[in-house]
């Protein structure tokens, strides 16, 4: 597998880790009562699935920018 391709997968794995480090922080500290709702709900894991989708998504295309974003520039 390419260089550039392992350095992207592994910044991707990183924003998703912390994206779902964060949906965990959310629902358990029931941050805005979103834990409360999902709770409620007859469907909880659609709405744990939809949110840790979103914030995974999220957080892996910006943890990837920031590693692309942040690579040094030979050029002076």
């Amino acid at each position: 597998m390419p260089e550039h391709v392992k350095f992207l997968l592994r910044h991707a794995l990183i924003g998703i880790a912390i994206g779902l480090c964060a949906v965990i922080a959310i629902v358990t500290l029931d941050v805005a009562h979103i834990g409360t709702l999902i709770g409620r709900s007859s469907q909880k894991w659609l709405w744990l699935t939809l949110l840790a989708a979103s914030f995974s998504f999220s957080f892996g295309g910006l943890q990837m920018a920031f590693a692309i974003m942040l690579i040094p520039n030979d050029e002076e």
